[in-house]
């Protein structure tokens, strides 16, 4: 075993006597800092106190089963055991580096400043100065290879290295290739196996140019930009089209962009900007650009806007929605054009900050600072999370400080709404079994599924996601590209189908679970859960519908006769709590009931069954599902509307409800449903399944 994992094993069991002589470990163990890419984290709170000392060890472990001769083994041990000093330290131990001019904002650059000035406390009859130098220079360049195939880097940086390959080319030292392969072996797969496996070959070809002492090799604008994009391209980002369509041609703000980059190395680019559009991430470099020496800036850390631009929102990492919106605020006041000529926003909840991490300003951190009111903000909209009325909150507030993109920008809630959208897919497939034609639309096409329902089972047929949320289009198309889906995207007003499609011309439309939030959240006349609302979209849709298409319906019942009571006994404590929160809370009607003791009321039938949708999905969904009604129509209501909005022409070919799968599951455990006399009865139907075509003359 490596002697420095047998120390590090002992520090572990406590052993603190071993620090005084080991200074590596001493830095690495005494530590405030969480300096760590959060790139690879799936929750902040997850992250230990000192995340450095556990990697290192992992470079250790993996160096530990490599077949080396030792003399090489044991320069790569040293590098590892340093290349990460400047992230430890106490905070009088940093206070003195920093004094020194140490650079710990670059932590390669820093890490191997202190190495050096360890040596220098060795006696100079001990020391081999040959050696050293090679771990010095290992120590700088640190990390560098993968920071170069990340676009982060230049290739430049890797000339001190390649000056002493080419001042020591008879050197015994080592085999300096095998070395610096297996050396980012280490820093590599100490991160991901699977990245190491992914990237190995590129690792390989760039080392033997360095080897080969090849000077210039540096990557195109294109190349590095693309690189720096890669997370965004994995999630769906159309990076060539938008580099076509934002960066060709000779234009002043492409030529700043192309000289910053040939000039400037990144840190932690990817990690702080992935959640950022393409002409998102453009601005903020030509604002950073207004910001500096253009002589004198040599590197540039995103770390400071990385650890800010994150949180943990219901146990996971997640980009703060509310920064990012205060932020694109900002960055959409002036075009790429305008910034390039000098504009910069005065925008009074935020602006970008450069700071300056060295006296010479060759090295800038960037963040971006929040007024006062943009951070009272911030903060209260992270409280209202604990809130029933959390989502009515934030919209109103951001409705003041106009950060929605429209009106059906659902925030933070976007992306539980887009997986509740996909759920129940063995349910949706039965639609695909009535869709007909060749132009199928699917309205409110939400996460996609239906979509990709419909493509498989109609490969011959063209599939459109009709959608009015400008954040669910963004989604679907990210998710068209990721996975190379054949499906196209359109946003448009269901209601107003005919400005987008010619009459006669579509074959199939879809409404799957999305009339119920017509119902809800459309204020149509004037005001919302307007019946209206659903009979002008199946108006919409017939005027553009052809002969023998159809309209295809799932959504929500209501059950008939109406005026039935029931009884509903709480299993649990806390459910008559839960009951009369949502009493006060909904709005889609007013809720009767009567209560006959402390865990049992009586109620309308369809009061029950409406409590009973938002009481399955519990807590976590409860500030979306109290302000939606899902059932609006009885089946006898929903037949008498379809004949008169849509006249003789409209066929029900299909009408039919039952109780969905899994509520029984669900709420059975949690609650009695009676009769008037006592007797247990079943649940309501929740569900309703119709199909409308329209008759050919």
């Amino acid at each position: 075993m490596l002697n420095s994992l047998k120390l590090i094993y002992e520090i572990t069991k406590g052993n603190e006597s071993i620090l005084r002589k080991n200074k590596w470990l001493q830095y690495l163990y005494l530590t405030k800092e969480q300096i760590v890419n959060l790139e690879q984290v799936d929750a902040l709170e997850k992250i230990p106190k000192n995340p450095i000392l556990p990697y290192v060890e992992k470079t250790l472990r993996v160096l530990n089963e490599i077949d080396l001769p030792a003399y090489e083994k044991e320069i790569i041990e040293e590098v590892l055991i340093w290349s990460e000093v400047a992230k430890g330290g106490l905070t009088h131990k940093r206070k003195e580096w920093q004094e020194k001019g140490f650079q710990l904002s670059i932590h390669n650059i820093g890490s191997a400043q202190i190495y050096a000035a360890e040596q220098m406390n060795i006696p100079y009859q001990n020391r081999t100065i040959e050696r050293e130098e090679l771990i010095y220079l290992l120590i700088l360049t640190h990390g560098l290879v993968g920071q170069f195939i990340r676009g982060e880097v230049r290739y430049q940086q890797f000339s001190p290295l390649i000056d002493w390959i080419e001042h020591n080319e008879n050197s015994a030292l080592c085999n300096i290739e095998r070395v610096l392969l297996k050396l980012n072996q280490c820093i590599i797969e100490a991160v991901s196996k699977e990245l190491w496996a992914s990237i190995h070959s590129e690792v390989e070809e760039l080392i033997s140019l360095i080897v080969k002492k090849k000077r210039h090799a540096e990557q195109s604008f294109n190349d590095r930009l693309k690189r720096l994009r890669e997370s965004s391209i994995k999630n769906g980002e159309d990076f060539n089209a938008l580099f076509d369509r934002l960066l060709t041609g000779d234009n002043e703000y492409t030529i700043t962009l192309a000289n910053f980059f040939k000039k400037t190395d990144l840190w932690y680019v990817e990690s702080a900007l992935q959640d950022f559009t393409f002409e998102e991430f453009l601005k903020i470099f030509l604002f950073i650009n207004q910001r500096i020496d253009p002589l004198s800036l040599q590197q540039v850390s995103f770390e400071p806007l990385m650890r800010d631009i994150y949180y943990d929102y219901k146990g996971k990492k997640a980009i703060n929605l509310y920064k990012k919106r205060i932020i694109e605020s900002y960055l959409a006041e002036f075009s790429l054009e305008e910034i390039a000529k000098g504009k910069a926003p005065e925008n009074e909840h935020v602006t970008l900050s450069v700071l300056p991490l060295d006296q010479l300003g060759q090295i800038v951190g960037v963040q971006f600072t929040y007024s006062k009111a943009g951070q009272k903000l911030i903060e209260f909209c992270q409280e209202a999370e604990k809130s029933p009325l959390y989502e009515r909150a934030i919209i109103m507030l951001y409705d003041f400080f106009g950060f929605r993109k429209d009106a059906f920008d659902r925030l933070q809630n976007e992306q539980t709404y887009l997986t509740d959208m996909n759920n129940g897919q063995d349910e949706k497939k039965i639609i695909s079994d009535y869709a007909t034609g060749n132009l199928m639309l699917d309205i409110g096409a939400g996460g996609g599924v239906m979509l990709d329902l419909l493509t498989e089972h109609h490969p011959d047929a063209t599939v459109v996601g009709i959608d009015v949320s400008t954040n669910v289009i963004e989604e679907l198309n990210r998710k068209k590209i990721r996975e190379n889906k054949r499906w196209l995207v359109k946003q448009a007003d269901a209601l107003d189908l005919k400005t987008y499609y010619k009459p006669n011309s579509v074959d199939t439309i879809v409404f799957s679970s999305i009339l119920h939030e017509l119902y809800s959240y459309i204020p149509y006349n004037g005001r919302k859960f307007n019946h209206e609302v659903v009979v002008q979209a199946l108006k919409s849709s017939f005027e553009v519908l052809s002969p023998g298409g159809r309209i295809i319906i799932r959504d929500g019942i209501m059950t008939e006769p109406k005026d039935e009571m029931r009884l509903l006994e709480f299993k649990e404590p806390s459910g008559m709590d839960f009951f009369k929160r949502y009493v006060n809370d909904f709005k889609g009607r007013k809720i009767e009931y009567k209560e006959v003791d402390k865990r049992t009321i009586q109620l309308p039938v369809n009061d029950l069954m409406e409590f009973c949708y938002t009481y399955t999905w519990g807590e976590e969904a409860y500030p979306h599902e109290v302000q939606e009604q899902f059932g609006y129509f009885t089946p006898t209501e929903y037949k008498q509307a379809i004949t008169q909005a849509l006249g003789k022409n409209a066929s029900i070919i299909k009408l039919e409800h039952y109780l969905q799968e899994g509520y029984e599951e669900f709420l059975l455990p949690k609650v009695k449903v009676m009769n008037e006399a006592g007797d247990i009865v079943r649940l309501p139907d929740s569900t309703c399944f119709i199909v409308i075509e329209k008759i050919r003359d």
